[in-house]
């Protein structure tokens, strides 16, 4: 008599738990309705089993096993996926022309070994997807395509080369860094803004003329703000523009009023005290210096005047009023002004040295 192997029609009971097999799934009636929580039930169509959840009738008091191919499927629809070795940015001409870069050298200074995954995102002609060594890199290995193809959302993080510890996000069209991602690039903001410690920490600024000392960047700015107030409006000299524009075109008129010091003349040579370059038209103008002039040997003698001027650009004309003066006369003392190289110079002579001091006023439209 043959051997055959233990046959059960119906099934078998273990302490009371079932297991029964069917065709399809379990049901809502006959064996698989009255066995207990806990029973196994067999689908010999297809192999797959069930587990009974709860007691009762009906099919969701069942819950089929998971098998390998339920778990691919749950993690094909993943967007964070296997980390990549390189993030490779080089434009290829195609895959052909990668893998030979592969097969020949390093691929972003990284050595590359079977199985691998490169993250290409200039490779033409294909997916803008993660791309896996297969075979050992020298002369024989190949590049495939992950099968778990890119899908807006994905993510992936890159372990070595250029772009090591960085994360990159694809956008349904191309893969973007996502934030500084690497401790380097982190580090380098905190020293930039001068952040010493990980965490909460108050700001340390070094002065503290119009911020308040640990207050955030953004109060601290606010405070600058308010110090600077409001937008310039007079706009006689200075308009709505940046400070240091402002500034330096307010600096260039009080230039037009500058003071001369220690500016020597005499032994009968003609000294020029100030001058500026004449202009015509719409920027003929008058000037006015209040000069002092002092004898270098005597100090205490002493002359004073106010002198006008007007010119056009080519000739000028000029007069002195309230002269005024202390101690005797200075020898040989001349004030004049004439227009020479196409300036309007002040000019001092005495017999002796002597020392003047001028400051310049104008009238009209100035263009230096």
């Amino acid at each position: 008599m043959g051997l055959s192997m233990f046959q059960v029609k119906k099934g078998i009971s273990l302490d009371g738990i079932q297991v029964i097999a069917g065709s399809g799934a379990p049901g809502a009636a006959g064996d698989a309705s009255l066995a207990p929580q806990g029973s196994l039930y067999l689908d010999f169509t297809n192999g797959q089993m069930f587990v009974k959840k709860a007691s009762g009738i009906g099919t969701d008091k069942w819950i089929r096993t998971q098998d390998k191919s339920d778990m691919d499927a749950v993690l094909q629809g993943l967007s964070w996926r296997e980390p990549a070795k390189v993030h490779v940015t080089t434009t290829y001409a195609d895959l052909a022309a990668a893998t030979t870069a592969m097969n020949t050298g390093t691929l972003d200074g990284t050595a590359i070994v079977a199985n691998d995954r490169i993250l290409f995102t200039g490779i033409t002609g294909v997916n803008q997807n993660v791309f896996i060594v297969t075979g050992t890199p020298g002369s024989s290995a190949t590049l495939v395509e992950d099968t778990n193809t890119a899908t807006k959302g994905d993510t992936v993080y890159v372990l070595s080369g250029t772009d090591a510890g960085k994360t990159f996000n694809y956008n349904g069209t191309v893969w973007v860094q996502q934030g500084a991602a690497s401790s380097t690039e982190i580090g380098f903001l905190k020293t930039f803004i001068g952040k010493s410690a990980d965490g909460n920490e108050t700001p340390d600024y070094s002065s503290n003329n119009v911020v308040t000392d640990g207050d955030s960047l953004e109060t601290a700015i606010g405070q600058l703000d308010a110090k600077i107030g409001q937008i310039y409006g007079t706009q006689n000299f200075i308009y709505d523009n940046t400070v240091s524009g402002n500034l330096a075109v307010l600096d260039s008129q009080l230039g037009m009023a500058r003071k001369f010091v220690e500016l020597f003349a005499g032994s009968g040579t003609e000294t020029v005290v100030d001058s500026m370059q004449a202009q015509s038209g719409d920027y003929c103008i008058a000037l006015e210096w209040s000069l002092v002039v002092k004898l270098q040997s005597d100090t205490s003698r002493l002359w004073a005047a106010k002198v006008f001027a007007v010119q056009n650009g080519t000739a000028v004309d000029f007069n002195i009023a309230s002269i005024l003066g202390i101690g005797t006369a200075i020898p040989g003392l001349d004030v004049s002004v004439d227009i020479s190289g196409g300036n309007v110079r002040l000019l001092v002579n005495a017999t002796d040295p002597v020392i003047a001091y001028a400051t310049r006023a104008m009238v009209g439209n100035v263009n230096t």
